[in-house]
């Protein structure tokens, strides 16, 4: 995308650039990539927004990265800007999320003898008529792109029909387009035999998580656990404005079909960590008592608008009405798991409606929907709990609005779903990490996949405190499909050529953590670095961790706790972050190591944190803000004794400040 999402100009109603106007990184601009915020080792356009990577392709040794900006690298780390490459055409009319491909066999006709033409297909956003259509520009300098005077080549007269991904599909002889129907949250597949002509073959969706639209998807394969003899299709999708999920099938050329295993996952909960307590399938309520007129007789046979639910039912006052209340209350039990994890919706008036667990007949905890149709993940610790008599209890006492409670696969657990998200199969748990795209490989046939997503959310894009521009890249890094109990899951990795950044390793082993913040004696001389480090507990109770970017007060806390098997981020401290109230958070992920030992692989620079989990297992992407001199560094362990058995940290270098490798 060029400047600004068009969905969200439509939202918010703000035009935060002139639509048709290039980005300011595609003028003459003097920058000295040394700014405040500016990242090190991350691309960032020269100035103006960057956002969705466009058009990524690989193509005789050169990756090109688009974002109706355009960079090219030989090596994914350096990057050579462009100049802006879709002037010609539409002029004040806003280009956005697209893709590029190389027609090697001139299927459309834009190339010439020996000079196969780049075609970019892209959504042209139509301003005040409101409507998106999918145009082509070509190339065969790929740098000049000559808008095609046939344009529109698919026109649906929808205002919410965008973020084309194009790719040829060998078994059919054909190209495919996978684009987005936000509003309707799902993607259609189209076909063309010329890049010109589309032919709608079928749609995908909904599933998973469909409480935000959907954008920017992508289809690519992958191979399963490694074997490249069980390739797997691996359809990404976007969630406004700021997730990515992802789902395993099987394309046919003309539908895709998600795997069983997926499915009951994504439907049913299959999968999930813990002893299922309640799911609420039966008619009726199993033991549970109600009270009152809100709850009926049985669980809900679940419909739109309810989103989020799993199997067929649910427990829902929603069909009572407003004006209804009670309550329903579950059979006495005994807490022999450290977390209870539920689905919830509804309201969110809190001691009215949500639900409740009762020791003694006293509320101990206390969970509430967020004025939402969508069931989301939510959670209590009850470690300190274990043992006592507890009970359940579902309320309903709020008249008005969103005076109704709905709720779901009440779990016992030893991991917290505590996370706020849908049911669903997530990339990324970070705030900052969407719009995935994968580079498409013409010539080389490169034997890994790397994708690109961009380090932003919607929510505060506008706001973020930066003067050089809006927005960066995260890492490229590459992707691979494992098996697991939910299905699948997706490992990510930052690609190796970062190493060639690493200045000389600071390394320490098997120090003993007690308590507390330690010194470990690592002095950054400006906050872009990389981390690698493992840790070992000795008691259940433990959290292990980094905090990072320390001055004062300050601090961004990248951490693991025991108890809850979960891995956070917590940057309520980090700097400058006040701008939006939606910014300053904790961000959470389950995530249940083998043994008691983790590894954290973390990539701070200047204004974002990237960590990886036990090999990219799990994932956390993050913008912070911190003060420049704010550098502190400090391993911790809290709740029982900790060893950090390995840590080596490495100051990177600034890809503006080393050379790459030549581009010609």
């Amino acid at each position: 995308m060029p400047v600004v999402r068009s969905s969200w100009i439509m939202i918010f109603g703000v035009a935060l650039l002139p639509t048709g106007d290039p980005p300011a990184a595609a003028q003459e601009v003097t920058s000295s990539y040394s700014e405040r915020y500016r990242p090190q080792y991350h691309f960032s356009p020269r100035s103006g927004w960057i956002g969705d990577p466009c058009g990524l392709v690989h193509h005789k040794g050169v990756y090109h990265l688009f974002w109706w900006g355009h960079a090219t690298s030989k090596d994914l780390v350096h990057w050579d800007e462009r100049p802006y490459p879709l002037a010609d055409g539409a002029p004040g009319l806003l280009k956005t999320t697209g893709s590029a491909v190389i027609d090697e066999a001139d299927t459309a006709g834009f190339g010439r003898p020996g000079e196969p033409a780049m075609v970019a297909v892209y959504t042209l956003d139509h301003g005040p008529a409101r409507l998106q259509t999918q145009c082509l520009s070509s190339s065969t300098d790929f740098e000049t792109f000559k808008f095609y005077e046939g344009n529109p080549v698919l026109d649906i007269q929808s205002p919410a029909f965008r973020d084309p991904d194009v790719f040829w599909h060998e078994p059919t002889r054909r190209w495919v387009m996978v684009i987005a129907l936000p509003e309707e949250r799902k993607v259609r597949f189209y076909a063309s035999p010329d890049l010109k002509s589309w032919t709608p073959l079928s749609d995908f969706g909904p599933l998973g998580a469909r409480e935000q639209i959907w954008e920017v998807p992508n289809l690519i394969r992958l191979p399963l656990d490694g074997d490249r003899s069980r390739m797997k299709w691996v359809l990404v999708c976007g969630m406004g404005p700021n997730k990515e999920q992802f789902f395993v099938g099987e394309f046919d050329g003309t539908r895709f079909t998600p795997d069983e295993a997926q499915r009951a996952f994504l439907k049913d909960g299959a999968g999930v960590p813990g002893e299922v307590f309640a799911d609420f399938e039966a008619d009726g309520y199993a033991g549970w008592t109600a009270e009152g007129d809100a709850f009926g007789a049985g669980p809900d046979v679940g419909a739109p608008p309810l989103a989020g639910y799993l199997g067929r039912r649910l427990v829902s006052t929603r069909r009572a009405g407003p004006e209804a209340t009670g309550s329903l209350t579950s059979p006495e039990f005994t807490l022999a798991h450290g977390c209870i994890n539920f689905l919830i919706g509804g309201g969110d008036h809190p001691g009215e409606t949500g639900l409740q667990l009762l020791v003694d007949g006293e509320v101990v905890r206390e969970a509430t929907g967020r004025d939402s149709d969508a069931l989301t993940w939510s959670g209590w610790d009850v470690s300190a709990l274990k043992g006592n008599r507890a009970r359940l209890r579902v309320v309903d006492r709020h008249r008005g609005d969103w005076g109704n409670v709905t709720l779901d696969h009440v779990v016992y657990s030893d991991v917290l779903l505590d996370h706020g998200r849908e049911q669903a199969s997530w990339i990324d748990w970070g705030p900052d990490y969407y719009a995935l795209r994968a580079w498409r490989d013409f010539g080389e046939r490169e034997d890994r996949t790397v994708w690109l997503g961009w380090m932003g959310n919607w929510e505060y894009a506008q706001k973020v405190p930066t003067s050089w521009g809006r927005g960066a890249e995260a890492l490229p890094r590459e992707v691979e499909l494992a098996t697991a109990p939910g299905g699948y899951a997706i490992r990510q990795r930052p690609i190796p050529e970062l190493a060639s950044l690493r200045r000389e390793a600071f390394e320490i082993r098997d120090r003993p953590l007690r308590g507390g913040g330690e010194d470990l004696g690592f002095r950054p001389s400006r906050n872009c670095y990389e981390i690698e480090a493992s840790f070992a507990w000795d008691g259940p109770g433990a959290a292990v961790g980094f905090d990072l970017c320390i001055g004062g007060d300050a601090r961004t806390t990248v951490g693991f706790d025991a108890r809850t098997s979960t891995v956070y981020l917590d940057r309520r401290r980090s700097g400058e972050a006040g701008f939006d109230p939606r910014f300053a958070r904790r961000v959470s992920a389950p995530h249940a190591p083998s043994g008691r030992e983790i590894r954290l692989r973390i990539f701070l620079d200047q204004s974002s944190v990237e960590v990886f989990v036990d090999d990219g297992g799990t994932t956390l992407t993050a913008l912070i803000f911190p003060d420049p001199a704010n550098r502190g560094v400090e391993a911790f362990s809290r709740g029982a004794p900790a060893m950090l058995k390995h840590f080596r940290a490495w100051e990177l270098e600034s890809i503006w400040k080393t050379p790459g490798p030549a581009l010609r």
